[in-house]
């Protein structure tokens, strides 16, 4: 699997969503699971839709590795859980860390997804003070099409 670095941004322009932008601010919503984050953005007067991809990985196994353990020789000898837990960790905060740059421009911001990440980003936001006086709205939704996502979104800002 490749696995697509966070780096890179993939933006989609529908021809069906044009709109006017209103007087509440910029409004912002954000599909996120582990793997993903979709921010559809509806505050420049038609939706725009970018992509963030984190650098998580399902199974990180190294050559030799089997289980939680390193091959030296015949024997099985250390167990990487540790390091293995570490490293999921410090991608998971360089990947909110970059979905926390990107939210802070936008006033109304609505968090959606199938996993618990929604959560943990909603307590990384309420944790900065740049997020202080912002409305963060979180609920939880199933996969859904890009077409789903600009419609839940849509519906959530009565758009």
């Amino acid at each position: 699997m490749n696995i697509v670095p966070f780096s890179k941004i993939s933006l989609t322009y529908p021809k069906y969503t044009t709109m006017s932008t209103t007087k509440s601010g910029r409004r912002i919503g954000l599909w996120l699971d582990h793997n993903k984050a979709h921010f559809i953005d509806l505050s420049k007067g038609l939706v725009i839709v970018e992509t963030v991809y984190s650098d998580k990985e399902s199974e990180l196994r190294y050559k030799g590795e089997s289980a939680n353990g390193t091959l030296l020789g015949n024997n099985r000898a250390t167990n990487n859980e540790n390091h293995v837990h570490n490293r999921e960790r410090e991608i998971m905060h360089e990947y909110y860390r970059v979905l926390i740059d990107r939210l802070k421009n936008y006033d109304d911001i609505y968090l959606f997804g199938p996993t618990s990440a929604k959560d943990e980003l909603y307590n990384k936001l309420s944790s900065d003070k740049h997020f202080a006086d912002k409305t963060i709205n979180v609920a939880s939704a199933d996969q859904l099409t890009e077409n789903q996502m600009v419609a839940n979104v849509k519906k959530f800002f009565n758009v």
